[in-house]
């Protein structure tokens, strides 16, 4: 006759499939609460109230089914259950004869089961409640070896479950963690020369050094923040992590860069209870997620594109966590990683699943280095830009994807950025220190007893002009969601810039009461544009006479030096549009530009009609040179354009 303490712990692994054939969690969890009396009366009540909640969570098959994340949300409330129930007995007894009881169920599943990764982590659960050291240390062997690290699911369960122990005995897991990495595998001699033998060979050493990276990893996740920075500052200063680099297998690399992922979540965990110190090496760290994430050009065997992908997407997440730590980003390393993540805007757009999620990543780590790069307001608007230019080339692109990629990416920075704007930078010299719901919400909200003025940047620091003309081409693009997100940048980028001083020697360029109402005029389109169908060339006229308002003389002038590229715009529609709206600037601004002005804008637009192979977005270009010389008539315009022509006119 099984204990009550036996069934319990065999109903409670077997909660783990909840779409399992004629809803066995649900009924599982009935004949639980019609057990109830076996066990102590509170623990019987507490099941009474917690058992209808997860009930109702799987109640619905079809939609359970709907949400990836399923499984690892029920596994976390079978875990939940299991720590609450374990909370109200309260009796260190009852509680050992339940380890034992779990410790039996080993036997029964075998290690590619993912009951046996789930038992694993409900072990870890109980013996975080328990205080004997010998008996933790027992089961934590025993753990071990009904693991299998070959079967990422059970490699997982075993890590979680020893990081559940290592929040009451962490000192314990790192004993014996550092234990199996001594006695572990191979040296660099012996995995050498396994190439020359067997693949299985590598493979064992990969499966075992992602077992202990992912175990490194939780043991730092779940331990005591109040303890855990000598812990950590140890592992990484030891270079441990370091010999986990040369795994092959794709799984074995997501497991290690999970594990440096786990590592900066624990000092962003302890940050936010008031416990902050920066992360050693963490350069060095991004440096190791960065190569993790490249393709080995041994890959021969198999084709691991998909798991490529999906190590790229587990990267990507790495990198935004080890960016929102202290210490700062150094440009060097900004740099380097942007250099190393920004080409992914140029995947293909299948499998859509996966490269959809790997993109989300790489626009949310573009968002935290914003966030943590720069000192105060003008260096945050350099990083603003140093971004958005990188981004350019896809904003830009051929493919009509990679347009939608590069804008909505532009559109989410300054999101963050607007969030800075409104919310304060810091003074200079300060660091915020930010958790992953900062990230994501746009930053922090900060105070400071400097003047805004220096804490904010002023106007001209956004360079409206350039960014502007960068972005107009797209209002009139060939795709919807292209056209709709390029007229919220422009908005977005007006409604920063009014926020924001103004230097004083152009102060007063701009008629604030026009410029407000321009805007509310842009924000209307905006609002229009989202819940219906409007003619499209008709909100484009209406953006490019907002924006016409909105500019100040120097930013127009900036945009028309800029011109050539969005005049040549790679697709025709962009390009006449862009074409267009020069032509309207120069109309109702014209008397605004400076003689040189003119000359450096008639050279631009001359630059686009040699450029363009399209005989008439050539000829509304030259259309534009004859309303400037038209409108702007003088000597010097005259003779550059006769010294200009002659040397032109075998490609006009």
């Amino acid at each position: 006759m099984p204990s009550p303490e036996d069934l319990f712990a065999r109903l409670l692994v077997l909660l783990h499939n909840p779409l399992a054939r004629g809803q066995l969690a649900t009924q599982i969890l009935t004949v639980l609460c019609y057990l109830g009396q076996l066990f102590p009366r509170n623990l019987s009540l507490f099941w009474e109230d917690e058992v209808p909640k997860m009930k109702a969570y799987i109640s619905d098959p079809e939609d359970l089914k709907q949400d990836s994340t399923y499984q690892e949300i029920w596994d976390n409330m079978i875990i939940n259950f299991l720590a609450e129930s374990l909370d109200v007995v309260n009796d260190n007894v009852w509680v050992i004869s339940l380890g034992d009881a779990f410790a039996r169920q080993y036997d029964l599943y075998a290690t590619s089961d993912g009951h046996s990764a789930l038992l694993h982590r409900c072990l870890g659960m109980l013996l975080q409640k328990v205080d004997d050291r010998i008996y933790v240390r027992e089961k934590i062997d025993l753990m071990c070896r009904h693991s299998s690290m070959s079967i990422p699911v059970n490699r997982l369960g075993l890590a979680q479950g020893i990081g559940l122990v290592a929040a009451s005995h962490l000192d314990t897991v790192l004993e014996k963690l550092k234990n199996i990495l001594e006695n572990a595998g191979q040296s660099a001699l012996q995995r050498f020369l396994s190439f020359f033998s067997f693949r299985e060979k590598v493979e064992d050493v990969d499966d075992t050094y992602a077992a202990l990276a992912l175990m490194y990893g939780y043991a730092a996740r779940y331990a005591p923040s109040t303890v855990i920075e000598a812990r950590i500052n140890a592992l990484v200063g030891t270079d441990m992590l370091g010999r986990f680099l040369h795994v092959q297998h794709p799984t074995a690399k997501q497991a290690v860069i999970t594990a440096i992922d786990l590592l900066g979540r624990a000092v962003i965990s302890a940050a936010e209870i008031g416990i902050s110190f920066p992360l050693q090496r963490r350069d060095q760290l991004l440096e190791y997620v960065l190569t993790l994430m490249g393709r080995d050009q041994s890959d021969d065997l198999v084709d691991f594109s998909i798991e490529l992908l999906q190590t790229q997407t587990v990267a990507l997440s790495a990198c935004t966590t080890l960016v929102s730590i202290e210490p700062r980003l150094p440009m060097e390393t900004r740099n380097r990683v942007m250099k190393a993540t920004l080409g992914f805007f140029a995947l293909p757009t299948e499998p859509s699943n996966i490269v959809e999620s790997l993109i989300t990543n790489l626009i949310i780590l573009l968002g935290a280095i914003l966030l943590t790069s720069g000192e105060d307001g003008r260096s945050r608007a350099e990083q603003l830009l140093h971004i958005l230019r990188q981004l350019d080339p896809y904003v830009s692109a051929s493919a009509e994807h990679q347009r939608r990629r590069g804008c909505v990416a532009v559109h989410e920075v300054l999101v963050k950025f607007r969030n800075l704007c409104s919310g304060g930078f810091g003074a200079s010299g300060s660091y915020p220190t930010l958790s992953l719901k900062h990230i994501d919400q746009g930053g922090p909200r900060g105070s400071s007893s400097l003047p805004s003025a220096f804490v904010l940047p002023n106007r001209d620091s956004l360079s409206l002009g350039e960014r502007i003309m960068a972005y107009l081409p797209r209002c009139a693009d060939t795709d919807d969601e292209v056209r709709k997100v390029a007229i919220q940048i422009i908005a977005l980028f007006f409604n920063i810039s009014l926020s924001l001083p103004k230097q004083k020697t152009s102060a007063n360029d701009i008629d604030l009461e026009s410029s407000y109402g321009a805007l509310s005029s842009l924000e209307d389109i905006v609002s229009i544009i989202r819940r219906a169908s409007v003619d499209q060339i008709e909100v484009f006229h209406r953006v490019v006479s907002s924006v016409c308002i909105l500019l100040s003389k120097d930013e127009l002038v900036v945009l028309l030096h800029s011109c050539t590229l969005a005049a040549c715009d790679k697709v025709k529609q962009s390009a006449d549009g862009s074409i267009q709206a020069i032509i309207v600037f120069i109309i109702r601004r014209g008397k605004d530009l400076r003689e040189a002005d003119v000359l450096r804008t008639t050279q631009s637009l001359l630059s686009s009609a040699i450029a363009l192979t399209d005989k008439h977005s050539r000829q509304e270009v030259l259309n534009a040179v004859s309303i400037i010389i038209f409108l702007c008539l003088s000597f010097s315009i005259l003779i550059f354009i006769s010294r200009i022509i002659p040397t032109s006119s075998y490609y006009l």
